[in-house]
């Protein structure tokens, strides 16, 4: 049975271009189940594009150790990532960062705790990327974890002047341009936040000049939201654990027991938001064309044949056709003579143009007169009714009378005659609201038209 439907929908495909009454409703169907989306087995999978913005935030020594604040900033992460395996749960990331990191403390009771930093950093390397996705069938989201490796380039600076004064850390809390203990009166400056004083070159930690290139692990968490097939939108945290104690200048390492951080390497975060494109893989699915259709699990009531006239209801235009009834190519009854009365309902041949009733059964002078004897009638029947009018006056006068001057506009051939086409001209203008006579004009003109 399911071949048999399949063949049916093949030949009415192919028989769908020979009728002119076939619908682009009717093209759109058959194309939708000739056609069908399948996933490619195989699909070449090429590295994605990610650009992301955020903040960094220091955790370190001049932070961590005396209860002072971080001020984030904005950096700029890139990373190309790649498919590991074909489960698609393991990805491979290289990853380039760039930003500033700044951390900033103060302390009335030790005024060598007043410290300031901040260091441009530049990262790369690469981590492995877990996607959660295989216990979350369905969803469009993917929460994730990754680890890795990078290198970091950084540029400790501090701000150390204004305007040529350097700063100096007052027990009442205030900046001054002298120390407390030799000008009682010394003047208040401000910071002005411009970091530009080489950290190494102070040598208050006596190291001298350090490596200011490191080793770094980043550890990222996250989700991916699927915006579609070949963008993602991804949320994150990456907290970054580095293999120096030197990004604020302050190490537990320091010769300087004044100048001494704890121990512990320093770190840092980097909270962004990320977009990801798949821009070069080839398409995840393909669309097949099919000699025959597959009508499982559809609903093909546009095939069924309601009457059961052998024309499928898609192309029926005559769908409620008595059974046995012979049908034309779009499934309608035959209508021999023309007369709009399908054979079946027809009594009698009519002749050709004659006017019939319901039957095909033909309308002579008497009935027509019958018919529209009332005072008001349909306008599509006014012709009908005009020229039996005209049948039943044609005797009653030989001389024709002179056109009114009022309607002789009506007589476009000149002739000084108002012919019934004119007449009817006139009546349908009327109608349509594009003459200027009034009601009473019209029947003025039609009481003349059957006296002349």
């Amino acid at each position: 049975m399911k071949n048999l439907k399949r063949l049916i929908l093949a030949f009415a495909g192919i028989a769908a271009g020979l009728f002119p009454a076939y619908s682009q409703d009717d093209e759109d169907e058959i194309t939708k189940l000739l056609t069908r989306e399948v996933e490619v087995e195989d699909p070449v999978y090429m590295p994605v594009v990610g650009v992301g913005a955020g903040y960094f935030s220091f955790y370190g020594d001049v932070n961590d150790a005396y209860r002072s604040y971080t001020i984030g900033k904005p950096g700029i992460r890139v990373n190309v990532a790649t498919f590991l395996g074909k489960r698609h749960h393991l990805r491979g990331n290289l990853v380039f960062m760039m930003g500033d990191i700044m951390g900033t403390q103060r302390s009335v009771v030790d005024t060598a705790k007043n410290l300031n930093f901040r260091s441009s950093i530049y990262s790369f390397g690469f981590n492995i990327h877990y996607s959660f996705k295989p216990w979350l069938k369905g969803k469009f989201f993917e929460p994730f974890v990754s680890v890795g490796a990078e290198t970091l380039q950084f540029d400790s600076k501090a701000d150390y002047y204004n305007t040529g004064y350097r700063y100096h850390y007052w027990t009442d809390g205030t900046i001054r341009d002298a120390p407390e203990d030799m000008n009682p009166n010394a003047k208040i400056i401000p910071r002005d936040y411009d970091y530009e004083k080489d950290l190494r070159s102070l040598e208050r930690n006596e190291l001298g000049k350090y490596s200011q290139f490191a080793i770094a692990i980043p550890v990222d968490i996250g989700v991916d939201f699927n915006i579609s097939e070949r963008v993602t939108l991804r949320a994150a945290t990456s907290l970054h654990y580095t293999f120096t104690d030197l990004l604020d200048d302050l190490s537990s390492k320091s010769k300087n027991p004044d100048y001494k951080g704890k121990s512990g390497n320093d770190m840092y975060a980097f909270t962004y938001l990320s977009l990801h494109l798949d821009l070069f893989s080839s398409d995840k699915v393909k669309i097949v064309e099919d000699l025959f259709a597959n009508i499982a699990d559809y609903d093909y009531a546009l095939f069924d044949d309601q009457d059961n006239d052998g024309t499928m209801d898609g192309w029926d235009q005559c769908p409620d056709t008595p059974e046995a009834v012979p049908v034309d190519t779009v499934g309608c009854p035959f209508d021999s003579d023309g007369d709009g009365v399908p054979d079946y309902l027809d009594r009698e041949v009519s002749r050709s143009g004659a006017i019939v009733d319901e039957y095909g059964v033909e309308i002579n002078e008497n009935m027509v007169i019958e018919i529209f004897n009332a005072k008001a009638i349909r306008r599509s029947d006014v012709e009908s009714y005009l020229l039996m009018h005209k049948i039943q006056n044609r005797t009653r006068r030989s001389d024709p009378l002179p056109i009114p001057d009022k309607y002789k506009n009506v007589d476009t051939n000149g002739d000084g005659y108002i012919s019934f086409d004119e007449l009817l001209k006139s009546i349908n203008d009327y109608f349509d609201s594009s003459s200027g006579y009034s009601p009473g004009d019209i029947k003025e003109l039609n009481d003349f038209f059957f006296e002349q």
